[in-house]
């Protein structure tokens, strides 16, 4: 097994990018567009009296038309600041999305409450440490506990993360949840009441392989003996992780390579909150022709609902699978939830009441939109080939992230003249009924700066 090297400088690591197809990385195709290029006030910890359950349902009222207009600020206007797509979750009774930015500290957020009023029009500066090392190279990602957000992010050499009150206010210092210059992402994290898992991937000689850490609600990374999730000698890429409150147990989810290369595969293990793995190396999801990628998970209080990109009909589509919380996958041959024309990529997807939305990059009109459809409890698709979540604020609107609260979904995304991953675009967001209305066309802008 590969060591965790001493940390130093370093850029994003190429062995397996340069074997997918559409994964987001230095000079590669992403499905027959070009990619270019290469790569707040710190407040001291209290208890938090606004956290509420992310599933609480309340009526909430739209923003009149004209605080509509007023949300941006009369003194603000959209800004291409992000770089990478964005992530959000659920908490406190607010969505919080974040993503990475070209200002100093390279991750920032913003809050939008259940109305569509937007809290934070500068952004929250989210990674307060002025050390260069911890700068953010990648989007971070988002998840809630209870009671704070955890936000951790890619840095030049290893992963970091910080916790931000339901207020706002950035809970620091700044922590490593590894310092390695092995490691990679896309991470992700997920959060019990107590443990936040954190997911990367950890490259070696001719292997890449799905790594986790633990994280106390407190911020203390703890350390486990063996936290290895996929096989050595081999590539697993693109990790995602849900918990399930029920079960209690994470399911990390991920794009495997053991099919061979273009037979990709996605694989899952679940973890229980005192870090035992449950699954050896794996368990398989999804074993069709051609290639799995891109997965996404989310937690639906019955099962887990695994959504990803599928190439078995030549262009890529989205699939999906229901895993229980024994490891049982109930749909082996995968759930069809969108085969349209072109290619449907980076799937991702949030559970709220008997529904989960899933949201994903489309290209069938030969311009990159935002497109969801629902997922039922019994693998019913509400929404077959989906319906249009963004409706061409921007030329491109890609990179979609998802969250479920307050009784609604929040879908943000990035949005510019040409899908360029590494060039500053505009994030922007749309709340979606659990009947499928889109509630604010055009989208509201979340990336703002003063006038």
């Amino acid at each position: 097994m590969l060591e965790i090297a001493p940390p130093h400088p370093r850029g994003l690591h190429m062995n397996w990018s340069e074997k997918s197809s559409f994964v987001g990385v230095c000079g590669v195709v992403l499905l027959g567009v070009v990619v270019a290029g290469c790569a707040p006030v710190q407040e001291e910890e209290e208890d938090s009296s606004e956290a509420v359950d992310v599933g609480q349902a309340e009526a909430v009222p739209d923003v009149s038309a004209a605080v509509h207009a007023l949300r941006e600020g009369d003194d603000f206007k959209p800004a291409a600041l992000a770089r990478f797509g964005p992530d959000v979750a659920f908490g406190g009774g607010k969505f919080f999305v974040v993503w990475n930015d070209i200002r100093e500290g390279g991750v920032f957020g913003t809050r939008v409450k259940p109305d569509g009023t937007i809290l934070d029009p500068e952004g929250i500066r989210i990674n307060i440490s002025d050390a260069s090392d911890d700068e953010a190279i990648r989007e971070p990602a988002i998840a809630y506990n209870g009671t704070h957000f955890f936000v951790v992010w890619e840095s030049f050499d290893g992963v970091r993360a910080v916790r931000v009150k339901p207020d706002g206010n950035v809970v620091g210092p700044v922590f490593d949840v590894i310092n390695s210059d092995e490691t990679f992402g896309p991470v992700d994290v997920a959060c019990s009441k107590d443990i936040c898992v954190v997911t990367f991937t950890v490259e070696g000689d001719n292997e890449t392989d799905i790594f986790f850490t633990r994280v106390t609600k407190d911020g203390e990374v703890l350390d486990d003996p063996d936290r290895f999730l996929s096989p050595g000698d081999n590539f697993a890429v693109d990790a995602a992780v849900a918990w399930s409150s029920s079960k209690e147990v994470f399911l990390v989810v991920w794009s495997d390579s053991r099919g061979g290369e273009g037979e990709e595969d996605i694989f899952g293990n679940r973890v229980t909150e005192d870090g035992e793995i449950l699954d050896g190396d794996g368990f398989p999801i999804s074993e069709a022709d051609g290639a799995q990628r891109a997965p996404d998970v989310a937690w639906s209080g019955k099962r887990f609902h695994v959504v990803w990109s599928d190439t078995r009909k030549g262009d890529a589509d989205i699939f999906g699978a229901r895993v229980r919380g024994d490891g049982k996958v109930d749909d082996k041959n995968g759930i069809p939830i969108s085969k349209a024309s072109g290619d449907q990529i980076t799937p991702r997807v949030a559970h709220d009441d008997s529904n989960s939305l899933v949201v994903w990059s489309d290209t069938r009109n030969d311009k990159s939109r935002i497109r969801g459809a629902r997922l039922e409890e019994d693998g019913e698709v509400k929404d077959n080939g989906g319906f249009a979540i963004s409706d061409g604020d921007k030329p491109q609107e890609f990179l979609p992230a998802v969250a479920a609260g307050a009784d609604r979904f929040f879908t943000a995304f990035a949005g510019e003249k040409e899908v360029d991953f590494f060039k500053p675009h505009f994030i922007l967001g749309t709340r979606v009924t659990h009947q499928g209305q889109v509630k604010d066309s055009p989208a509201l802008k979340l990336t703002l700066e003063p006038k």
